[in-house]
C-alpha cells in the first residue's frame, strides 16, 4: 500500500491552461482567437504548467508567447478532467476566457469608427513574414515572435468564427462551446460585461454588441426592459444617423444595484 505521506507515491496528471479568447466583430459575427506554432495545427493558445508556476502565470505566459497579447486577466472557465481526453496522456486542462475586440487583438484593419473595413473578414490581409497562402483562411495574420526564449516556435495567428472550427482538436471544440456559452449567458443579464464599449454609450450601441455575442437579432424593446435598471442615464446624447440624437448610459456599480435590491419590496424580487 503506498505510503499516504509521500505524493511522489501516487500516479500524477499533469496540468494545462488554455484559454478561448473570443472577439464580437461588428458585421462578421462572434470569432475566436487561434495560434499555430508552424510546424503543428491551429489550437487555442495553452500550455502545460512549468514546475512551481501557477495557472495565472501560465495563461499570461501562454498568451504572451503565443497569442501575442499582454497584461491580460482571463478568467476561470471550466476544468476539463477526462482522463482519455489527450492523446499525450493524463493531463487535466484548467481552461480559461477572455473577451476583446479584434481590434485589440491586432488582426483588424479598422478605420476611424473602429469597425473593420470592408473585405477583412472575408479575405484577410498578411503581414510581413506571413504565408500568403493561409492569409485568406479566417480574419487576418500576424507572427508572434515576443518569447521569452529564443528557440521558441515562431505563432502565428488568426480569428475565426465560433462556429467555424472544424480544424481544433475536439478538446479545443469543447472548450471554445463551453466558452461561447458562458459569455452569452452572461450577456443575457450584464451589460457589456468585458467592457468592450466606451464608458458612455446608447442603447443601441449595446444592443448591436449583444447582438453579435448571441448570434441573432434581439428584441428591441425586451433589451430596453432588461437592460434599463442595470443602466445610470449620462444626460447627455449621442448621433447616430438620422433622427434625433440618442440618449447615453453608463453601467451601474454593484453598489448602486446592491442599495437597490435592499430598497426592493421581497415579492418584486422573486
Amino acid at each position: 500500500m503506498p505510503d499516504q505521506s509521500q505524493l511522489t507515491q501516487f500516479p500524477r496528471p499533469s496540468v494545462a491552461v488554455d484559454t478561448a479568447v473570443l472577439c464580437p466583430v461588428p458585421g462578421c459575427g462572434l470569432h475566436v482567437l487561434l495560434t499555430h506554432p508552424g510546424d503543428g495545427v491551429w489550437q487555442l493558445p495553452g500550455s502545460i504548467l512549468r514546475p512551481q508556476e501557477r495557472l495565472a502565470e501560465a495563461v499570461a505566459r501562454c498568451l504572451r508567447e503565443k497569442a501575442r497579447l499582454v497584461d491580460r486577466a482571463p478568467v476561470q472557465l471550466h476544468v476539463f478532467d477526462q482522463p482519455d481526453r489527450d492523446d499525450r496522456g493524463w493531463v487535466i486542462s484548467v481552461a480559461h476566457l477572455d473577451v476583446l475586440s479584434a481590434g485589440d487583438v491586432g488582426l483588424a484593419r479598422t478605420g476611424d469608427d473602429g469597425v473593420p473595413e470592408s473585405g477583412t473578414a472575408e479575405s484577410g490581409t498578411a503581414e510581413s513574414g506571413d504565408d500568403p497562402a493561409e492569409a485568406g483562411d479566417g480574419f487576418a495574420e500576424a507572427v508572434a515572435t515576443d518569447s521569452d526564449h529564443a528557440d521558441a516556435p515562431v505563432h502565428r495567428r488568426k480569428l475565426v468564427p465560433v462556429h467555424d472550427v472544424d480544424e481544433l482538436s475536439s478538446e479545443h471544440q469543447e472548450i471554445v462551446r463551453v466558452a461561447v456559452h458562458r459569455l452569452r449567458a452572461l450577456h443575457e443579464r450584464t451589460p457589456d460585461p468585458f467592457g468592450l464599449l466606451e464608458s458612455e454609450f446608447s442603447l443601441r450601441q449595446l444592443r448591436e454588441l449583444h447582438e453579435i455575442v448571441a448570434g441573432e437579432s434581439l428584441q428591441a424593446d425586451t433589451f430596453r426592459r432588461t437592460m434599463l435598471p442595470l443602466l445610470d442615464p449620462t444626460g447627455q446624447a449621442v448621433s447616430q444617423g438620422r433622427g434625433r440624437p440618442a440618449q447615453t448610459f453608463t453601467r451601474r456599480s454593484e453598489l448602486a444595484l446592491r442599495a437597490d435590491s435592499r430598497r426592493m419590496p421581497e415579492d418584486t424580487r422573486r
